[in-house]
Parts: structure tokens; sequence; C-alpha cells
């Protein structure tokens, strides 16, 4: 069949060598006949994730899966097949005055993606993850099924997609309830911050701001920890025109990023933004997704690649365990390309959703032996405070770390029982030990 290939997969952070059976579908009938043929199956959108998440010796893209449905303006409920990526989403809804209730830090994220990662954004501490405006889902479990259904029609099978990592099934197309804007600016806001205690009073004090963020430099810098906390709101100026920024392009992988750029980097990073101006007004694309005016960014690492390691740990000793973890690495010299701290509310009923009423730490590491020495000791820091990691962004948690932080999967390896849901798994999958 014309839509089978063989290739070599890469993840957003590394790629991974072999050939896997990699399909792109153009119908239900022909999913229903890889899912016939095959075992050891995981759906795939946009690759965006930063682990093996989206990686099996079977794997089936969303490509040809990328339809807008039906949009009713009147409610915003917005139904779009699987494959549809946020950029395609947002240049339909924008114009029209609607954007996103959650989105992540990438507009080429697809719809299926963003359910099976359940993911969040800037705007977590207020809109909860993607899945709070997922009303609906139609979704291939295996060769016989297609089922569609909402949270009140099957409760569980939707706390186990949504963030399910794609091991229920195939989602086919979703409908999402979208948020009014009246522009598609942003009036942001930036304080600049010498201590953990500043940043941690920026995100308690603006709280009530729709989206917050702060970027952090992992260098202890006069004993302390230096950042630039953002927050923002949509305009009100009725512009609502599309952003087209110009990409950067990387065509070739060359190790751009190392212990002293990292440092330099950071340094000229704080300069910068102490200089410029605190507060005004920007684009969409410059506030939420800044990192993709460069394309394939994870080529600076070099062929290796990079880890990305995001944690979130309770809001009650969240300060002290994020302090832990830093001072551990500044003994060691091990140092973050890149470290954005977030606030986040309460934790949904999602058997695999990441997010709880805490604070998350994202970091950004090249992809080397050392570094995967130094998260191992990490990872005992943050099991001694509960804390748990990201699986969109994992690839190396071993089986006893992820079954103590998401003790939740056994309800998800019942859900698949249930339903005869037995073609689906990853590397991931495989390697955290849900069956």
């Amino acid at each position: 069949m014309d839509f089978i290939k063989k290739r070599t997969l890469q993840s957003w952070a590394k790629k991974y060598i072999g050939n896997f059976d990699f399909y792109e579908p153009k119908n239900i009938d022909e999913i229903k006949f890889i899912i016939s043929k095959n075992k050891n199956i995981i759906p795939s959108g946009g690759y965006r994730s930063y682990g093996d998440s989206a990686i099996s010796s079977v794997v089936i893209n969303s490509k040809n899966f990328d339809k807008i449905i039906s949009f009713d303006e009147n409610k915003g409920l917005l139904k779009a097949q699987s494959g549809v990526t946020i950029e395609n989403m947002l240049n339909f809804l924008i114009p029209k005055g609607w954007f996103l209730k959650v989105t992540p830090g990438t507009k080429f994220s697809t719809l299926g993606g963003c359910i099976a990662s359940d993911v969040h954004g800037k705007e977590h501490h207020k809109n909860g993850c993607f899945s709070n405006s997922v009303k609906k889902i139609k979704l291939i479990l295996n060769e016989k099924n297609v089922i569609e259904f909402t949270k009140e029609s099957c409760p569980e099978l939707f706390k186990s997609t949504c963030g399910g990592m794609g091991l229920t099934g195939f989602i086919l197309e979703a409908e999402i309830e979208c948020k009014k804007i009246k522009s598609s600016n942003i009036k942001f806001q930036k304080i600049i911050n010498y201590n953990l205690d500043e940043v941690f009073s920026c995100f308690e004090n603006l709280s009530k701001k729709n989206y917050s963020v702060a970027w952090l430099d992992t260098k202890k810098t006069n004993n302390n920890y230096r950042s630039i906390f953002s927050c923002g709101e949509f305009s009100d100026d009725f512009n609502f025109k599309i952003s087209k920024k110009k990409k950067i392009n990387i065509f070739f992988s060359f190790k751009l990023i190392n212990k002293f750029t990292i440092i330099l980097f950071n340094k000229i990073y704080f300069f910068l933004n102490k200089i410029t101006k605190k507060s005004g007004s920007m684009n969409y694309n410059n506030f939420f997704y800044p990192l993709d005016t460069i394309n394939n960014w994870y080529k600076l690492y070099g062929s290796s690649g990079f880890i990305q390691y995001q944690f979130i740990v309770s809001k009650n000793n969240g300060r002290e365990c994020i302090l832990k973890i830093l001072d551990y690495m500044n003994k060691k010299n091990f140092i973050s390309s890149l470290c954005v701290l977030k606030l986040h509310e309460q934790m949904n009923e999602n058997y695999l959703s990441f997010p709880k009423f805490g604070y998350s730490l994202a970091m950004d590491f090249p992809n080397t032996k050392e570094a995967y020495l130094h998260l191992n000791e990490i990872d005992k820091i943050l099991l001694k405070f509960n804390g748990r990691i990201y699986l969109t962004k994992d690839g190396r948690l071993n089986e006893s770390f992820f079954k103590k932080s998401y003790p939740n999967f056994k309800k998800l390896e019942e859900i698949k029982y249930s339903y005869k849901i037995n073609n689906f798994s990853s590397f991931q999958s495989t390697r955290h030990g849900i069956k």
C-alpha cells in the first residue's frame, strides 16, 4: 500500500535510528487495516514531543487528517481532525475573534497531540490543561471499533485518552471550546528579579493575570538566581492580524550549545531584558511561541540532540525543592541552556496528566552521558518531594519512578483491557511498564 514507508524517526530532541514502519493513512479503513495487521502501534502528529512517546515499531501519522470540519461562532465550538496544527486553527480562529483556551509553547503541535499530551501553557493557573476545553472525541480503539464520546458519556475513557500519550487508540477528530478575544495582540509586563523569593512573589501577586511565566538563569549569581517574570493579557484594540514572522532556518546540526555558550547566552539575555522596555504590546506569536521563529532549533545541540527535564512539585514545598535542585546543579557545574518556571492550578482527574497545584520547572541540556548521570541524582531529590516528570518531555524516566509518580497508570491499563485496546504502545510506555 502506498501509505507505508520505512524511515528513521526524529522526536523534537533526539533522532531514533532504525527502519520503523511509518504509515500515513488517508481514511478510517486504512487505519483499521494497519491495526488489524500490527502490534506495538503508536499514533503520531507533528513530532513536537521531546522523547520517545511517539516512537514505536509501527507509527500511524495523522498528516492526512488535517481538516477543520466546522465552527459554531456563537458558542465558540471548533470541530477538527486530529492532524490539524495549532497554527492552522489559529489562522482560522483569529480573524473571527477567537483563540484557543489553552496552548503549549509551539504552534506546530497537532490537535490530537494536544489531547494525547493534555498540554498546558502560560495559562494553566487560570484555565487548566487542554482537556478542559475538549467537548467531544472520536477515537479508533481497534480494527473494529470507532467511538465518539464526551467526558460525561465515557468518563473513564476520556480520562485515559486525555493525557494518555496515544495509548488508547488513534484520535480521528475532536470538538473543542475556544476563547473569545478582542485582539490578537498581548499587553505584556516584565519584572526583573535577582533572587528566587522575588520571582515566586511575582507569581503570587500577579496570579490574576491570565498568562504568566518566568525565565530563570540556573547559574548562581551573587549567591542567588536571577530571573525575568513575564505576564500578559489579550489587548482590546480589535486588531485581529495573523502574525507571519519570517523564520530563521537551521539546515544542519552543529554543536553550538555547550557549558561556555550557555553561561554567555544567559548573561546576554538577562542584560538585554534589563535594558529594554518592561511593558507594552506584542503579537501573539512573540508571546506564546518565541522559539518557533527558529526552524529546527534542536540542531544547535549537535547530532546527539538534547534532553528536556520538566518536573512539577507541590506549591507548599516547591521553592525548597527547586532550590535544592538548582544548588546541586551549580555544585556540579551542570547548567541549563533554557529554564522556564510556571505556576499551576489544581490537578485534573486524567490518569496521566502532568500538572498539579504547584510549580513546574523545564530545563534543557545537551544530550550527554554526564547529563544522564546528573539527572539520575536530580530524580532522587524530586522523589523526596513527591514530584513528577512531564511525559511529553520524557525520554529516560525509569519504570519505578514513573509508577510512583503516576499511580493512576493502573486505571489506564484497566480501560485498555475493558475496551479491547490491545495494539497500542510506544517505546516510552514499554520503558514505563504500562501493559
